[in-house]
């Protein structure tokens, strides 16, 4: 597998999110990530040990944090 970049077209390009990419991709942190979880703000579910945004889940809050929706 090559090496992704944050400017690497495929990070957008995806069915799921792993965390750390999710938070790169969205300019967040893991802290915020999972404050965002734990508020409801953000749904993410579990494959094993993984957890995972999926990407229509990711497009949805951020058009919510764009429109200056819940958080």
């Amino acid at each position: 597998m090559k090496n992704q970049s944050p400017q690497d077209p495929t990070l957008t390009q995806r069915v799921n999110w792993r965390v750390n990419d999710f938070c790169r991709a969205h300019g967040i942190g893991r802290s915020t990530f999972y404050e965002e979880v734990k508020a409801g703000a953000l749904k993410v579910f579990k494959l094993g040990s993984m957890t995972l945004v999926a990407d229509v889940e990711a497009k949805a809050w951020q058009a919510r944090k764009m429109s200056g929706g819940a958080s």
